[in-house]
């Protein structure tokens, strides 16, 4: 069909690359080449120069290009309105998340959102805020749900929780009997990090700044899980979201540690692509998130 065609070429616009643009859509190389070949036969002239760093659109490809957005915008729009008309919530649904959301929130909000559309076909994508702003921006994605800041024209954030971020350790440690901690306490304290360039990484370290202590070492890890087994290990402190060691802390295998005048949220966010049409599945998705009442931790 020609909106497939239309959608290929889109990417490959956005992308400026074949290859780029075939892994966004999951298919192969030649798949993507046969498809802007057959959409060149069909108007008769060339869409891109291709070099060998990157892929241009021509003039021709540069005048079919909002044309061919609008044909994909008004092809989700008339599948919308009939599913609307049928009162049905079908297809499929590509969410992205970030670590934190994706593996401990998300959970119960997609588990409500399968029984309430149970036709819809769902796949969860995790990853970084930044990655999952590039895979909105080029389609990859229906929305996403991040715990960092983006900003971008074609983006917009909608906050819908406040993600508390707290400090913790393992029960028997010198801190965990103090009911006020004093940030000067913490300094000669090893604390257990994700690792450079992670979001949880830098989160943890402006939790740090904001209370001016500058660790004596620093343990960097991978992951979040292997960062909570080091510290029940007793290899030292660590700063996560609460969401992620609350079935820890109600186990008493780990211990919060109250800072004493300091609180530190962050908010969570509802990822969207500006002024761009919603399927029904992915409005009813975002409406969930929103109004989803979160349990207390």
């Amino acid at each position: 069909m020609i909106n497939t065609h239309l959608h290929v070429f889109a990417m490959v616009a956005e992308k400026k690359s074949f290859s780029r643009a075939a892994e966004a859509l999951r298919l192969t190389q030649p798949a993507i080449s046969q498809q802007i070949h057959t959409l060149e036969e069909y108007y008769g002239t060339k869409l891109f120069e291709r070099t060998s760093k990157r892929v241009e659109l021509t003039s021709a490809g540069e005048t079919l290009l909002p044309y061919a957005k609008q044909i994909l915008d008004l092809s989700a729009k008339s599948k919308g309105a009939l599913d609307d008309l049928m009162g049905r919530v079908t297809g499929k649904l590509t969410i992205g998340a970030t670590f934190t959301i994706g593996e401990y929130i998300l959970p119960q909000v997609l588990a409500e959102y399968t029984q309430r559309f149970p036709e819809v076909e769902l796949n969860l994508l995790i990853h970084n805020t930044e990655e999952i702003g590039e895979m909105m921006l080029d389609y990859s994605i229906d929305a996403g749900v991040v715990e960092g800041r983006l900003q971008h024209r074609h983006l917009t954030l909608t906050s819908f929780l406040d993600d508390e971020v707290v400090l913790f350790a393992p029960p028997g440690h010198p801190l965990a009997d103090v009911s006020k901690v004093r940030a000067e306490q913490l300094e000669e304290h090893t604390f257990i990090l994700r690792e450079a360039g992670s979001g949880t990484r830098a989160t943890a370290e402006d939790y740090l700044q904001k209370i001016g202590v500058a660790p004596r070492k620093i343990i960097s890890i991978g992951s979040t899980q292997g960062i909570k087994e080091a510290v029940e290990a007793g290899m030292g402190l660590a700063i996560l979201s609460k969401w992620c060691v609350r079935r820890e802390m109600l186990a008493g295998s780990l211990q919060r540690l109250t800072l004493d005048g300091f609180h530190y949220t962050r908010p969570l966010s509802v990822l969207e692509r500006a002024g761009r049409f919603q399927s029904r599945a992915a409005s009813e998705f975002v409406c969930l998130v929103q109004q989803y009442a979160y349990p207390k931790a």
